[in-house]
């Protein structure tokens, strides 16, 4: 098992579903007790230190078809994994090694086919969740997932499948690329910090974010995670700067979100 310490953890709060229709009954029957034992796996395993104990929900449906070959039983796998919120990954190149009543349970000394893929994407969760605490404050977590995806590429054997587009997905994260995301993120939860004792200073912080994420989409217009934080956080935004005497952000998230326009015109236009 992980050797963290339990005192400062990040406290996983999971809900995982399992979409087993394509597998022949037998296998069915076998796995009905996969998504408890999964569940389990990521709520008891302490991934993070964290001296609040924060808790993350994560969100994971899994879809499996059988690949077993003799007495292996072997499955190829899509997850869908996610922060419940603003993170969010699916995968459809997962091959992996299962025998029925094993328990699941993750040793970073060791690779392994099912979890391994798993504690990838929860380092990346986490990493993308300490960036909302401090600049670049994710960086250790990016880090593990990439360690684990070095790993895994080299050492799975028949199972390395799909750790190739891992490492580059990681390898994005940390990039100099992406960095102007991740400051815009510090800056967009900062000021949400202060949305219930400050409002003045949560738009400030905020208003530099939509600064920021203006000037990543010039940049960069079909930047998905961009795209992806505006649909996620759009009705924060316009709660923020719906009283604020300087609407400018709201008239630049007018051009970056044509999806909502009618929610922006409604408020700039009173």
């Amino acid at each position: 098992m992980m050797t963290f310490s339990s005192v400062s953890a990040q406290r996983i709060e999971s809900k995982v579903e399992t979409d087993l229709r394509t597998l022949p009954q037998e296998r069915q029957d076998k796995l009905q007790d996969f998504a408890d034992k999964t569940m389990h796996f990521l709520d008891s395993s302490p991934w993070c230190e964290d001296k609040w104990n924060t808790p993350v929900n994560i969100m994971v449906t899994l879809r499996l078809e059988d690949m077993s070959q003799g007495a292996e039983q072997r499955f190829k796998g899509t997850i869908i994994i996610s922060n419940s919120y603003d993170i969010q990954f699916s995968d459809q190149r997962w091959r992996f090694a299962y025998q029925s009543g094993d328990p699941i349970q993750f040793n970073e000394n060791n690779l392994d086919s099912f979890t391994s893929v798993m504690a990838f994407y929860i380092y990346l969760i986490l990493g993308g969740e300490l960036d909302k605490w401090g600049t670049m404050s994710g960086s250790s977590y990016y880090e593990k997932a990439r360690n684990v995806a070095e790993q895994s590429k080299f050492g799975l054997g028949r199972f390395i499948e799909g750790w190739d587009r891992r490492l580059e997905l990681v390898n994005y994260f940390l990039s100099d690329r992406h960095k102007p995301f991740r400051e815009m993120v510090d800056y967009y939860f900062y000021g949400l910090s202060y949305t219930s004792e400050d409002n003045e200073k949560a738009r400030k912080h905020c208003s530099t974010a939509i600064q920021k994420l203006d000037r990543i989409i010039a940049n960069d217009p079909e930047n998905e995670y961009a795209r992806n934080f505006i649909k996620a956080h759009y009705q924060e935004i316009v709660e923020i700067f719906r009283r604020a005497k300087n609407k400018e952000p709201l008239r630049t998230m007018l051009v970056l979100d044509p999806d909502h326009e009618r929610i922006y015109r409604d408020i700039l236009e009173r």
